[in-house]
């Protein structure tokens, strides 16, 4: 895009999404981080009132009394919203679809561009989110705006029992269909994250208390790249063969991807996967179509799993002989 394209296109996302940094503008709008600020220079000097914010996640916000020109969705991006509401609708595990179908037909019924989605999506089974939880969510998205510390029935995954817990409630997150709270424990002193499921969470409550924010918050800080794990990374350098060779390279996992194929069955991949869980079922998942070759460690890991299968199977059928 050329200069006057990108400003009104930076515009047009200071609008719609809010605060954003330096580096996230630069990406959407495909261009050097450098010329965020003379991008900004530009809107200014046509009388766009643009905040600034310094620091390590510093970037611009547009003030929330500046006039803004309407722009019209072109075909394909009202496209994108009707192929966005039939793939939503696919999946269970998102809260406010009616909401969000509600505020579709208002946009589709306020323009003259006719369209129909072409993706065919299927449900996704299993992904479920009961009253219970949504109750639980709704109370922790409460008190997460007004500030108030909430107290939850909870047992972590190596607990044997439930206990409470009181939390400074941060932000709610959603990985892979399930939601977390992320908040500051008082009990640990740190930031954790708390599972919304019937198995971990039993109950949450509002308490009286409130609590102060901490200005220096960014949840940048508390997540991985691509998931919710941070800061347990694996460098993955591994032969997969036949057709899991061939499924994973069209469905990559992880992140800074290298594949390279030795011959037709044999792919050499190299990637980063954050959390030893996910890491350990992506490597369990491809069964004897993988050869770790690094890290040493996690080898050692699957060998000790693949024997203590073999060693349970293997029981079995003397139990039944």
């Amino acid at each position: 895009m050329g200069k006057s394209a990108n400003c009104i296109r930076m515009l047009l996302l200071l609008k719609a999404r809010g605060f954003l940094t330096k580096e996230e503008l630069a990406q959407l709008l495909e261009t050097n981080i450098r010329n965020i600020s003379e991008y900004r220079k530009e809107l200014e000097e046509a009388g766009y009132r643009i905040e600034s914010t310094t620091g390590k996640y510093g970037g611009y916000r547009l003030l929330p009394n500046s006039l803004f020109p309407v722009v019209s969705l072109r075909k394909d991006e009202l496209q994108a919203v009707k192929e966005a509401q039939s793939y939503l609708k696919s999946h269970g595990d998102f809260l406010l679809y009616s909401e969000f179908e509600n505020a579709c037909d208002k946009l589709l019924a306020s323009t003259a561009i006719s369209s129909k989605e072409k993706g065919f999506y299927m449900e996704t089974k299993g992904v479920h989110v009961s009253k219970h939880i949504k109750d639980m969510i709704q109370r922790m998205e409460m008190a997460r705006d007004d500030h108030r510390v909430i107290s939850i029935l909870y047992k972590s995954m190596h607990a044997n029992s439930f206990s409470s817990v009181r939390v400074h409630p941060y932000e709610l997150l959603n990985d892979k269909g399930s939601y977390y709270c992320l908040g500051y424990s008082l009990k640990a002193k740190d930031f954790r994250k708390f599972k919304f499921s019937e198995e971990r969470m039993q109950d949450l409550r509002i308490l009286e208390a409130s609590f102060q924010r901490d200005p220096s918050f960014h949840i940048k800080d508390h997540i991985g790249q691509m998931g919710l794990m941070k800061n347990e990374y694996y460098k993955l350098d591994l032969h997969i063969y036949k057709e899991s060779a061939l499924l994973v390279s069209e469905k990559p996992a992880g992140y800074d991807v290298m594949m390279e194929w030795i011959d037709e069955n044999t792919l050499h991949y190299q990637a980063i996967m954050e959390g030893k869980i996910p890491t350990m079922q992506f490597l369990l998942s491809l069964g004897n179509h993988v050869r770790i070759l690094k890290p040493a460690e996690l080898k050692k890991e699957i060998l000790k799993i693949v024997q203590d299968m073999a060693g349970m199977y293997q029981n079995e059928n003397k139990s039944v002989l």
